[in-house]
């Protein structure tokens, strides 16, 4: 019974619920954890002073309107500006959260389970994979992905027991997904679901988990065994989806 809990499907909630609310800010957070979602999806960008930051994009402009990339800002500097989608929403909106103060709101929120996604600016900064998978050292439930397979190698050099997945594209080694042993498992845009792509992640006796879906799809209600849970902006539809498959 253990086991099988273990592995139970869970939905994570892609940047928080970011169909309902801006994408990786607390309110989209919270909102996740109001509707039911199991886990919490989000990114993690390095300032130009070392900081882990919670941010999808390297380039600001998207998410701030300034046209600057995180690494060229520092901390103290990044905290002047909100988060939005448009000006109007940004001149009420919040400051990029912190790694630290996404910690301890998750702690705060009954340690839900967490996907920490590596971005890019990790890359040029590989101690700092050390100092985040060290700071949730003991976290309940945790598991870290990156379409950066090095920033996976960084992570097992650190704490050989933590989970990663390797965020797959169609450009990946298919063919040879031995290649990745630093990845217990891979991520997958809901365009690769074919048998070319799912063959060869149960050959490998690897895990998948599905990221993109919105509760639509035909696979969620009985998908393959080794399908271990969804990435979705709306956590709900695709709970209500997992439903009809019991």
């Amino acid at each position: 019974m253990r086991e099988r809990m273990k592995y139970m499907r869970k939905v994570y909630a892609h940047r928080g619920a970011s169909g309902y609310a801006f994408e990786n800010t607390l309110r989209a957070f919270e909102k996740a954890v109001g509707i039911g979602a199991d886990g919490i999806e989000t990114d993690l960008q390095l300032t130009k002073d070392g900081v882990p930051v919670i941010i999808h994009d390297a380039d600001l402009y998207r998410v701030t309107g300034m046209r600057k990339f995180i690494t060229e800002l520092t901390l103290e500097e990044l905290r002047e500006l909100n988060v939005g989608r448009n000006r109007w929403k940004r001149l009420f909106g919040k400051p990029v959260m912190t790694f630290r103060e996404f910690m301890k709101w998750a702690n705060a929120a009954g340690t839900p389970p967490l996907n920490l996604e590596l971005k890019e600016t990790f890359l040029d900064r590989p101690e700092a994979v050390e100092q985040v998978v060290l700071a949730v050292k003991g976290y309940p439930d945790v598991h870290f992905s990156s379409f950066h397979y090095p920033l996976l190698m960084r992570v097992k050099q650190t704490d050989p027991g933590a989970e990663t997945a390797l965020i797959a594209t169609r450009k990946s080694r298919w063919d040879q997904l031995g290649v990745y042993e630093s990845a217990d498992g891979f991520h997958i845009h809901k365009r690769l679901w074919s048998g070319k792509y799912l063959n060869a992640i149960e050959r490998e006796g690897k895990f998948a988990r599905v990221y993109a879906v919105d509760g639509t799809e035909p696979f969620i209600p009985k998908p393959e065994s080794f399908i271990r849970g969804w990435i979705t902006d709306f956590p709900d539809a695709v709970k209500k989806a997992m439903q009809k498959g019991s």
